[in-house]
């Protein structure tokens, strides 16, 4: 999704083997992708959905390749993959373009929807009512709905077939397809496990990975979710009170922020929304006016999950502040708005059958049945995500995955790790613990950063240490002193 990529980010000689020697399973043509100004090369790849068996039903997955634009070429390219688990990469193709036209000036750039996303055979699910918004401000899985998708897609999916294993196997299938002997990965978030399970396989076809948020293969989801948004929120709290503007504005914040809590612990608040497409505005810039209202009820479990979703992001992050100062004086309006947003923009979109199908076979199996509960007690988000998914897994086909998946990858080749220093799902623990077991790796907290690393004042120093990464291919010899630098733009304080 767009809206995924601007959470993260908001923040090669030669391509392709020729018509002539690619395999004609995977031939390319011309096409326009939306968003792309230039002409883009799609083609589709059949693979077999049991690979184990290598019996059955075959799925078609759909690639996007953006062919390097300079005389001079490198024979690798940059695959991309995206977060969620769900989220398509060919949706997000424009804003990787923009993002790496210098990357592209001597590299492929190249987009693959995972199997069970986007134009690959998708595990899609209808969890939310469009015209009642108070069905997205309920439970982050209905479990009736899940129930209803199992059975829909089981007509044509094995759903014990659609983890990141077998996902990183097709990628590599894509890759031989497309005549690439080594490529290049970019991954965020959940792309970033999926990019070290991709090393882990594959590692003779890897040159360099670069991976923004990493989330290893031993997080199990959303486990630590509740301590990471408190990390984040006091984090930023701490950075509000440091700053001058903020601190006047509001000088009781943390009392604020706590006051809420306790106000929704005694049950939901009853608040009128505005509606359309006008009126969702709130998690990032100004309310706008509307038409039309809705009155919804705002739990303390969404009130906390959209705090938890606003700290992805630097810009939505420097908001939190004065919507918790509003929400403390008992306007809970911009709260109800930011939770509603993320419901429909970003919690009911992508494929949702697929984040099932991983993280009921890669996550919450390995979370001891009341550990993350205790851990949550007391914390902001509390352990609702953790209770809610589990019983969705419940009702979910569990898929195997292989012994030791959990274990450190280990590997090689050079990998550049970035973490922002307040993200609130990620947090740079994550990536430390990644690099100890990559001997060529570089971790780079950014300062002031979220899960996304767009809105801080010179974060154009990241991509250019990412570009020279990228020419490079190795981490020895990388220039990271103008991090240092980066600043965040100041808090909303009205």
């Amino acid at each position: 999704m767009l809206f995924l990529l601007a959470l993260l980010l908001t923040t090669i000689l030669h391509g392709p083997n020729t018509e002539q020697t690619r395999p004609q399973s995977l031939a390319l043509r011309a096409c326009e992708v939306p968003g792309i100004t230039d002409k883009a090369q799609c083609g589709t790849l059949e693979v077999i959905e049991n690979r184990s068996t290598q019996k059955g039903r075959r799925i078609s997955l759909k690639i996007v390749v953006l062919s390097a634009t300079g005389p001079e070429r490198s024979p690798d390219p940059l695959f991309y993959i995206p977060g969620g688990p769900g989220s398509s990469a060919i949706e997000d193709a424009p804003g990787i373009a923009s993002l790496f036209v210098s990357v592209r000036q001597r590299r492929d750039l190249v987009f693959l929807d995972q199997r069970g996303t986007g134009g690959s055979h998708p595990l899609n699910c209808e969890f939310f009512n469009a015209s009642d918004p108070q069905s997205f401000l309920g439970y982050f899985f209905p479990l009736a709905d899940v129930k209803k998708c199992r059975e829909q897609l089981e007509r044509e999916s094995d759903l014990t077939q659609y983890t990141t294993p077998i996902a990183m196997d097709d990628l590599d299938d894509v890759r031989a397809a497309l005549g690439y002997e080594r490529i290049n990965i970019f991954g965020g978030s959940y792309g970033t496990r999926a990019a070290l399970v991709y090393l882990r396989q594959h590692p003779q076809h890897v040159r360099t990975i670069m991976i923004q948020g990493v989330s290893p293969t031993n997080q199990f989801m959303p486990y630590d979710f509740p301590q990471g948004t408190e990390r984040a929120l006091q984090g930023v709290i701490a950075e509000c009170a440091a700053d001058e503007t903020c601190a006047h504005a509001f000088p009781n914040l943390r009392a604020e922020a706590k006051a809420v809590l306790n106000r929704l612990l005694l049950g939901p608040v009853e608040v009128e929304v505005p509606i359309g497409s006008s009126a969702s505005a709130g998690a990032s810039g100004p309310e706008t006016a509307s038409k039309s209202v809705a009155k919804v009820k705002l739990s303390r479990d969404l009130a906390a999950e959209a705090i938890r979703y606003m700290l992805y992001n630097p810009v939505a992050a420097s908001r939190v502040p004065l919507i918790a100062h509003r929400a403390a004086t008992g306007d809970f309006v911009p709260l109800a708005q930011t939770a509603l947003r993320y419901r429909q923009d970003l919690v009911g979109t992508g494929s949702n059958g697929l984040y099932l199908s991983i993280t009921c076979a890669e996550d919450l199996p390995w979370i001891k049945p009341g550990e993350g509960e205790r851990l949550a007690a007391d914390t902001f988000l509390g352990d609702y995500r953790l209770r809610q998914q589990r019983e969705a897994c419940a009702v979910w086909p569990r898929s195997r995955i292989p012994a030791g998946y959990a274990e450190p990858v280990r590997g090689s080749a050079p990998v550049l790790i970035l973490t922002g220093q307040w993200d609130p799902v990620t947090p740079p623990a994550n990536g430390d613990a990644a690099a100890s077991h990559l001997p060529n790796s570089l971790h780079i907290v950014v300062p002031h950063g979220a899960h996304g690393l767009g809105g801080l004042e010179g974060i154009e120093c990241v991509l250019e240490i990412m570009t020279k990464f990228m020419e490079q291919g190795t981490t020895k010899t990388l220039d990271t002193g103008c991090v240092k630098n980066i600043r965040r733009k100041g808090f909303a304080v009205n």
